[in-house]
């Protein structure tokens, strides 16, 4: 989105050259520049080429040359620039804008890894938790067993009649 190149870089001249100047520059550049400068033997391409510098160059003499036409071409070369630079800021406030976007959007995700990180640490202590209270229970069970043989008997009971219930429950459906 660059202004690129202007009509005083085509005649070699700084933007606060006098009249005098351009003319001298022109003249300079048109005899650098004119077609019939070329070898005989050029290219048409080149003979082209050759004719669209001598044209810019004789546009530029037009222009710069002319103080109101130069006025306007100044005019419109310092609004490019201010575009340009209007373009610059926009397309900045954007890139920061993009990057605190990228940026909260890794927080979020590195947060919500945390929490599963959280979550699956949880229900590995409640797992982990739940065999050690099995375990006490089941020593106890058989500290009770050794004790008291009657308890495995009364175990062995109530498991058949459980075991009955699911059948009947199971055949009924």
């Amino acid at each position: 989105m660059g202004v690129g190149l202007t009509l005083y870089d085509v005649l070699g001249i700084p933007t606060d050259a006098t009249t005098e100047d351009v003319r001298k520059a022109y003249k300079t550049k048109a005899l650098e520049t004119h077609p019939d400068k070329l070898e005989p033997t050029a290219s048409e391409r080149e003979r082209r080429a050759a004719e669209g510098k001598f044209r810019n160059v004789c546009e530029a003499f037009q222009v710069l040359s002319d103080p109101a036409k130069r006025k306007a071409y100044d005019d419109r070369i310092q609004h490019a620039q201010l575009n340009k630079q209007a373009w610059d800021v926009e397309r900045e406030k954007r890139k920061k804008e993009r990057e605190e976007w990228a940026r909260q959007a890794k927080e979020r995700s590195e947060a919500r890894m945390k929490t599963r990180a959280d979550l699956y640490e949880s229900v590995r202590q409640i797992k982990e938790e739940k065999e050690r209270h099995t375990k006490l229970v089941e020593q106890f069970y058989q500290e009770l067993c050794d004790r008291n043989p009657e308890w495995e008997l009364r175990r062995q009971e109530i498991l058949q009649r459980k075991e009955m219930r699911e059948k009947s429950r199971s055949s009924t459906r």
